[in-house]
């Protein structure tokens, strides 16, 4: 869901790549899109401060390998004085990939990869720019009071809970998270808060080949959780996390002998993603029913809402990220206007209720 921009107020980028041919082939691309105009270039990250001080654009795309003073070293200085849009235009997975996933984790809005003349064409980039764009335009006003409320919580966020005994074999619970823009903070945030509970944790976030691996490293990191890519016939156990590899399969769970497993098919998009929430939350409603928790966090468009709703009606506990803490308000609020839950809890909460909510329910404890 792309929103509308009008042409009488163009959305105002600043293009920061110390390449010239990047800087000449970006503002063309931005030019041409309705409703954009790129009133600015910078070659450096000492360059690209004083023009955001200068020039006050609406949205920054950044290119992290800068001479001199590194891209990252940017972006947390933007993002500290004001929660202005930064999208960041990286090269295809490798060595940077690890700190494309650090600028997600700092607050960088989304990514999009270079074109390499091979995998990544010209063609490819066009069209994930301008739809980068359309998404760091809509997340404006919104991010700005997501980092007001996450900020003001986080003095405030309570205790994490004592861990509890791990799920019996057969008996094993399950919570399983969708995301997209803005998600790797926030089920970075999710999963650490959630980490206690020792229960099996199955992750779709939109990602591309290359990256999910690096984020799942990332998670096992901050979390103390065994996680890692998900692969096909894993089976989940009590203090295991899963990630949806990015590219043509969904991860869906079956129940297979008392154990949930993981299945990795090829199929076509669904709700416009692949791998997607909506397939992933379908097979946990069929699997699981009311032995699991679904949580939908920040994204832009309607992934995951249906799922959502077919998790509600099997039994299952659902919940989605209030609206003044997402970077994008699109999946969680398609899923509210479906019914998919009456569960609508801020980012730095969402541990807690999940822990009071296994508390209050006997089929899912997992003592």
């Amino acid at each position: 869901m792309n929103m509308p921009l009008s042409s009488a107020t163009p959305v105002k980028v600043l293009v920061v790549d110390d390449s010239i041919l990047m800087q000449k082939l970006m503002t063309q691309i931005i030019d041409s899109a309705p409703g954009f105009k790129v009133i600015g270039v910078a070659g450096s990250a000492e360059e690209g401060w004083d023009a955001i001080q200068e020039l006050r654009p609406d949205v920054v795309t950044l290119d992290l390998e800068l001479p001199g003073r590194h891209g990252l070293k940017l972006l947390a200085r933007v993002l500290k004085q004001d929660p202005l849009p930064v999208l960041i235009v990286s090269a295809f997975g490798g060595p940077g990939a690890d700190n494309t996933i650090q600028a997600l984790e700092l607050g960088a809005i989304d990514f999009i990869e270079k074109p390499d003349g091979t995998t990544h064409t010209l063609d490819g980039f066009m069209k994930h720019l301008v739809a980068a764009l359309q998404r760091a335009a809509a997340s404006r006003k919104m991010l700005a009071a997501a980092r007001q409320v996450a900020q003001a919580a986080v003095p405030t966020r309570p205790a994490a809970p004592p861990p509890r005994e791990p799920a019996r074999a057969g008996k094993t619970s399950l919570i399983a998270i969708g995301a997209s823009t803005g998600g790797v903070p926030a089920v970075q945030t999710v999963m650490r808060d959630l980490a206690p509970l020792r229960l099996p944790i199955v992750v779709v976030q939109h990602m591309p080949p290359g990256y999910t691996a690096k984020f799942a490293a990332r998670l096992a990191t901050a979390t103390g959780l065994d996680v890692h890519e998900a692969v096909d016939g894993d089976r989940l156990k009590p203090g295991m996390a899963v990630v949806a590899p990015g590219g043509s399969r969904h991860l869906e769970i079956e129940e297979r002998r008392g154990e949930f497993v993981c299945a990795l098919r090829e199929g076509p998009l669904v709700s416009g993603h692949s791998p997607s929430v909506d397939v992933m939350f379908h097979s946990v409603a069929r699997s699981a029913g009311s032995h699991a928790v679904g949580i939908l966090l920040t994204g832009m468009g309607r992934d995951g809402a249906d799922g959502l709703l077919a998790m509600r009606k099997a039994g299952a506990e659902t919940l989605i990220q209030s609206g003044e803490t997402c970077v994008v308000n699109g999946m969680p609020k398609a899923a509210y206007e479906l019914g998919a839950t009456e569960r609508v809890v801020p980012l730095t909460q969402i541990g807690t209720a999940v822990s009071q909510l296994i508390g209050e329910r006997p089929n899912l404890r997992t003592a």
